[in-house]
C-alpha cells in the first residue's frame, strides 16, 4: 500500500506518517520546504521520540519525499497511491485541493483504482473543505470519478508535537508527546480500513468537537492567557492558578455543550477533560506558548476552536464566561513575530477593539457576543497588561 502526505512538518513526520509506516504503508511526504525534502530523501529514515517519564525512541524507515512544486513527480507518485493526507493547515486546503483536481484529473486517464483522501488538520471537517476545493471548477467526468473511486473521510487528529529543544541524531528527528488519537469517518473510506492506531467511527461529528474545544480551544486559552502573564511553557502556564481555574472552567462550559448537544455522557467527557489538563502539565514536552498561540486570525475565526463552542454555549443557554476569556486574552496576543497577531493589533488600533472582534470572528457587530467579547478583553486588559 502506497500513502502520500502532504506536509513534512512534525505532526506529518511524528504522528500521519508514523501510523502509516507502522501499518506497513510505503510513505512519500511531500513539501514546500527545500530543507525537508532533501533530508527526508537523503536520509530516508527518521527517529520518532516519546517524551514522557522516560525517553522512547522508535525508527521510521524507508520514507522519501517529493518537492511540491515537481508536478510531474507528483503526478507519477499519484497514480497508484492507495491514499493521500494532509497536515498542511487549515488554510492550506484550498491551494492544495487545486493542485490534487490537476493531479487526479491524470489519474483518471490511467487506472479506476480506489482510492482515500484525508485532511488531517485542526478544523471541523477539514476534508470536506479539501473536496470542495477539488470539485470547485472540476469536470463532470471528474466529479463522476471522484464519487464512484474515492473516498473522503473526515477526520479528528490528536497529538501534541512540539518545537523541543533536544538531542536528535538526525535534522528531521522529531519529538511527540506519548498520547495520540485519530478518528476516521467510517462510512466514507472506500479501502483503507486497516489503519494501525486510528479508530473508524460511525458519527464523527462529536469526536471533532470535543478534540477542537477541549484540546485546542483550551490549549490556545493557555497559551494566550500564559504569554499575557509572562510565562514561556505551556506546563507552566497551565500551573498558574488563574489560567488553571481559567481552562477547567473552559472545560466545563463546552463540556456541559457537547453534552447536551451531542447526548454524549457528561462523565465520559469529565474524564477526557481530566487527561487533557495532564498533557498540559507535562513538563517534558517543553511546549512553547508561542507554538500553540500563534496565527491568532485563524484560531478566533468563525467555525474555529474558541468562536464555535462559544457560539453553542449561548446558543444552550450556558454562560460562557471562560470561553470569553480565552478569546480576549486572543485578542491582547500581541507577539511580534507573529505577522496574524500584528495585523489583529493594528487592526484594534485603526478600527477599535468591536470592528475588529466583528472582522476576526465572523460575528456581525450587532450580535450581542462581540460586546461580551469586548467587554472581556477591557477587564483583561486592566488586570493582566
Amino acid at each position: 500500500m502506497k500513502a502520500i502526505h502532504f506536509g513534512a512538518g512534525n505532526i506529518g513526520r511524528g504522528f500521519i506518517g508514523y501510523l502509516l509506516s507502522k501499518s506497513g504503508y510505503e510513505v512519500t511526504f511531500v513539501d514546500i520546504a527545500d530543507f525537508l525534502v532533501d533530508a527526508i530523501n537523503k536520509h530516508k529514515e527518521y527517529t520518532v521520540i516519546t517524551l514522557s517519564t522516560s525517553e522512547a525512541k522508535e525508527k521510521i524507515e524507508n520514507v522519501n519525499a517529493i518537492h511540491l512544486k515537481n508536478v510531474e513527480e507528483l503526478k507519477n507518485a499519484l497514480k497508484d497511491a492507495d491514499l493521500i493526507t494532509t497536515s498542511i493547515g487549515a488554510n492550506n486546503l484550498k491551494s492544495t485541493g487545486n493542485l490534487l483536481r490537476e493531479l487526479l484529473e491524470e489519474r483518471m486517464a490511467n487506472n479506476t483504482k480506489k482510492l482515500d483522501i484525508i485532511a488531517c488538520e485542526n478544523a471541523l471537517f477539514a476534508t470536506s473543505m479539501l473536496k470542495e476545493a477539488i470539485v470547485e471548477g472540476a469536470s463532470s467526468q471528474l466529479i463522476n470519478y471522484l464519487e464512484e473511486n474515492v473516498g473522503f473521510p473526515n477526520s479528528a487528529v490528536d497529538r501534541i508535537v512540539p518545537n523541543v529543544n533536544i538531542e536528535k541524531e538526525l535534522p528531521i528527528d522529531v519529538a511527540v508527546e506519548d498520547f495520540y488519537e485519530w478518528d476516521i469517518e467510517k462510512g466514507a473510506v472506500k479501502i483503507n480500513k486497516d489503519i494501525q492506531g486510528a479508530e473508524f467511527v460511525d458519527n464523527l461529528g462529536p469526536y471533532l468537537e470535543r478534540k477542537l474545544f477541549l484540546l485546542n480551544g483550551a490549549h490556545a486559552t493557555i497559551a494566550y492567557l500564559g504569554y499575557l502573564k509572562g510565562y514561556k511553557f505551556i506546563h507552566e502556564a497551565i500551573n498558574d492558578e488563574f489560567i488553571k481555574n481559567t481552562v477547567l472552567g473552559f472545560h466545563l462550559e463546552a463540556v456541559n455543550a457537547l453534552s447536551i448537544k451531542h447526548k454524549i455522557n457528561i462523565e465520559s467527557l469529565k474524564e477526557y477533560s481530566r487527561k487533557l489538563i495532564g498533557r498540559f502539565e507535562n513538563t517534558y514536552l517543553q511546549d512553547e506558548l508561542f507554538r500553540v498561540g500563534r496565527d491568532p486570525m485563524r484560531k478566533l475565526s468563525f467555525n474555529d476552536r474558541l468562536i464555535t463552542p462559544l457560539r453553542i454555549c449561548n446558543e444552550l443557554g450556558i454562560e460562557p464566561k471562560n470561553i470569553l476569556c480565552g478569546i480576549a486574552a486572543g485578542f491582547l496576543f500581541d507577539f511580534i513575530e507573529d505577522d496574524k497577531a500584528q495585523e489583529i493589533q493594528n487592526s484594534i488600533k485603526n478600527n477599535g477593539i468591536l470592528n475588529t472582534i466583528s472582522l476576526v470572528s465572523g460575528l456581525t457587530k450587532e450580535d450581542p457576543l462581540v460586546k461580551m467579547i469586548a467587554d472581556k478583553y477591557e477587564e483583561l486588559k486592566n488586570i493582566l497588561r
